[in-house]
C-alpha cells in the first residue's frame, strides 16, 4: 500500500509539473440536471482511464465549484473539467479520434446497446471551453484525494511584465508557505484560446490563471510577521506586480472525480 501511495503522489508531481497543455471545460447544469450530469462524468471516467492508458492524454480531473450560498452561486458555473496533455503531439492524436465509437470500445462487454446510448445522451451541461499552457509551477506537497480543496484565481495581464512578476518573484513566496506548511502547491498557466457558448461569469476573458492547494492556516502573529519583515524592495515589487495584473474573479472548488 505504501508503494502504491508512492506511485500515485510521484505520478500526480509528474503529471501537474510537466502537463505543458491543459483544457479546462467550465460547465453549468440545472437543477434538475444536475444528478444526470455526474453520471455522464462517471460514465466517461472509463474512457479517459483507458484514453490515458492507451497515451492520449496524462489525466483527467472533475472539481466541483463552492460557494457559500446560493446567491454567490448566480451565473457562474457549477463544475470544472481538467485534461492534462505532455504535449501538443499527444493532445492532437485526439484531434481526429471518434469519441463514440472508441467508447464503444471501451464499454464493450459491459453495457448493452441501448444501455450506451442511454448513458451517451446524459445532460451535457452548458460548456465553455478554454486551453492553457503551463508556465511554472512549486513542487507538489500533498496527495491527491476526492474532497481535496483548490482556489483558483483568474487574471487579465496588464503589462508585459506580468508573467515575470508571478514566475520570479510571487513564486518565492508561494515557495517559502510550502516550506512552513500553510501551502500544498502553486501553478501559473497562460489562457492560449477560448470557446464560449454560454455567458462567462468573468467581463472578459481571462490572460492567466493560477491554482493553489493550501494546508494550516496561518496565524495572524505568523502574517504580521511576514509583512513587517519586508524589505522597501519587496514592497516595491509586491507593488507594482499586483499593478501588473487585474483579478477577474476568485472560485474555490472541490476533486469529486479523477483518474
Amino acid at each position: 500500500m505504501k508503494k502504491f501511495t508512492l506511485t500515485i503522489l510521484f505520478t500526480f508531481y509528474l503529471t501537474f509539473s510537466f502537463a505543458q497543455l491543459i483544457t479546462h471545460m467550465s460547465v453549468r447544469v440545472d437543477d434538475n440536471e444536475r444528478q444526470g450530469y455526474l453520471e455522464l462524468e462517471n460514465f466517461w471516467s472509463e474512457i479517459h482511464e483507458q484514453a490515458i492508458k492507451d497515451g492520449l492524454s496524462q489525466r483527467w480531473m472533475v472539481w466541483e465549484f463552492t460557494y457559500e450560498d446560493e446567491e454567490a452561486s448566480k451565473g457562474k458555473p457549477d463544475f470544472l473539467v481538467m485534461n492534462f496533455y505532455k504535449d501538443s503531439i499527444q493532445k492532437s492524436k485526439t484531434a481526429n479520434l471518434n469519441f463514440k465509437d472508441y467508447a464503444k470500445k471501451v464499454y464493450k462487454g459491459k453495457l448493452s446497446k441501448s444501455k450506451f446510448e442511454k448513458k451517451w445522451n446524459l445532460p451535457l451541461g452548458k460548456r465553455n471551453f478554454y486551453e492553457l499552457e503551463r508556465l511554472d509551477n512549486t513542487y507538489w506537497h500533498g496527495e491527491l484525494k476526492i474532497g481535496m480543496k483548490i482556489s483558483m484565481n483568474v487574471f487579465k495581464s496588464l503589462n508585459e511584465d506580468y508573467e515575470d512578476y508571478e514566475m520570479k518573484f510571487f513564486k518565492k513566496w508561494h515557495e517559502k508557505n510550502i516550506l512552513d506548511g500553510s501551502r500544498k502547491w502553486w501553478e501559473f498557466n497562460r489562457v492560449l484560446s477560448s470557446n464560449l457558448n454560454t455567458e462567462s461569469s468573468t467581463d472578459g476573458t481571462p490572460t492567466h490563471s493560477t491554482i493553489g492547494v493550501f494546508d494550516r492556516e496561518r496565524s495572524q502573529e505568523e502574517i504580521d510577521e511576514f509583512w513587517n519583515n519586508l524589505t522597501f524592495e519587496d514592497r516595491m515589487m509586491i507593488k507594482n506586480g499586483l499593478a501588473s495584473r487585474e483579478s477577474m474573479g476568485q472560485y474555490q472548488l472541490k476533486l469529486i472525480m479523477f483518474k
